[in-house]
């Protein structure tokens, strides 16, 4: 089928005696084409919005009749954020990347952690933010788009055979190697992951700045390793001086107060007397399934959660003993193998089954049960 050929119109509408001006603008069909048996917004939803970018034919001098007047207000908004579709379409418009390597763009920017996606929209990550800061102070040329656009049309010319290869990369290369080495002379880790603030650290009385640590940025003191200040970047400063201590409970190493930390993986429970004391808990107790281990027959095996997020289920003895399930035990021994403990497995093909957790054997039958029943009583901090 042919293309569609569509009109840009902006319509102006005048109001009273001529003073007051409105402008209505969208698009009217000039030749169907596809269109005329085919619309993707009316066949692929119930409700189109197709509908209200269509102008109706209108001749200039023509009087339009008043149906109402709808009264709105609108506030400007950002732009929104790229998503995967429309960072592809921004990367086709400056002409920067091919097809093959839109994917591999996309999947870089996650991978190193740069960006994170969530609701289908990308979001800078704090190392996204320093590399972005660090490449658009220090090397300007070669982030600019026209730069990377004009090199791979020299690149798509190497491949027609038009240009050779070796004058090409010789004309990159120098240049850009003799830059990282000046830069590498000239700037500092610190003049890029640290941002000075108006603000004196109340333990020593240096300035404090913002730093970036492995699990983000945060405000530490200047004076470190001397001074050993360091708050949360959206801490107040004046509740960042007293942390919160649990009362009643000492570090069962040094008996030290235990107070409530927030790390990578959340809030936990570590020793006040950090960094000599490295104990740390977690805020919340494993759930208990009350089973004994099999392996070492001397602690039970708990109900955790990995640090993705995952549950398992291991040893209370752990690091001395390793054994960990990946599904509910119950203690219950296998009618085949004498093993002393079941799983509870649920899957979509089988349903919920009664197996047992050792690799050669192959016992499953049907479990009638709940299977939250097998993950016992929950305990937590006192």
């Amino acid at each position: 089928m042919t293309h569609a050929v569509l009109n840009l119109v902006a319509v102006d509408l005048t109001c009273g005696d001529g003073k007051h001006i409105f402008r209505a603008t969208g698009s009217n069909i000039a030749k169907p084409g596809f269109m005329a048996v085919y619309l993707e917004g009316k066949d692929d939803s119930k409700e189109s919005d197709d509908k209200e970018s269509f102008l109706p034919d209108m001749q200039e001098g023509r009087p339009v009749k008043l149906n109402d007047i709808v009264t709105g207000q609108h506030f400007t908004e950002p732009p929104p954020r790229y998503g995967e579709a429309s960072l592809v379409k921004a990367l086709e418009e400056h002409g920067i990347g091919r097809p093959s390597t839109y994917a591999t763009i996309i999947s870089t920017l996650q991978n190193r952690d740069y960006v994170t996606l969530e609701s289908k929209r990308f979001y800078p990550t704090d190392v996204g933010r320093i590399v972005n800061k660090f490449l658009t102070e220090h090397f300007t040329k070669y982030v600019d788009y026209d730069f990377t656009a004009h090199l791979e049309d020299e690149l798509d010319a190497v491949s027609r055979g038009e240009m050779d290869w070796i004058p090409l990369m010789s004309k990159f290369w120098n240049p850009f190697n003799h830059l990282i080495h000046e830069k590498e002379e000239q700037v500092q880790r610190k003049d890029v992951t640290q941002e000075a603030i108006d603000e004196k650290c109340p333990q020593c009385g240096s300035a404090l700045s913002i730093r970036l640590g492995r699990n983000g940025r945060f405000i530490g003191c200047t004076n470190y390793p001397e001074c050993s200040y360091t708050r949360n970047l959206n801490e107040d400063s004046a509740a960042a001086v007293a942390p919160e201590t649990i009362e009643g409970r000492v570090c069962p190493q040094c008996e030290s107060p235990l107070i409530i930390k927030a790390g990578r993986y959340g809030k936990f429970i570590g020793c006040s007397a950090y960094p000599k004391c490295k104990h740390i808990e977690p805020l919340e107790k494993p759930l208990d399934t009350q089973v004994e281990c099999p392996q070492c027959k001397k602690g039970s095996i708990l109900k955790r959660k990995s640090r993705n997020g995952k549950v398992f289920y291991s040893c209370s003895g752990y690091p001395k003993c390793n054994y960990a399930l990946w599904d509910a035990p119950i203690h219950e021994n296998c009618p085949e193998c004498q093993w002393p403990v079941l799983v509870i497995k649920q899957t979509k093909a089988r349903g919920v089954e009664k197996t047992c957790p050792q690799k050669d054997c192959k016992y499953a039958t049907p479990y009638e049960g709940d299977p939250n029943d097998a993950q016992g009583p929950q305990e937590r901090v006192a």
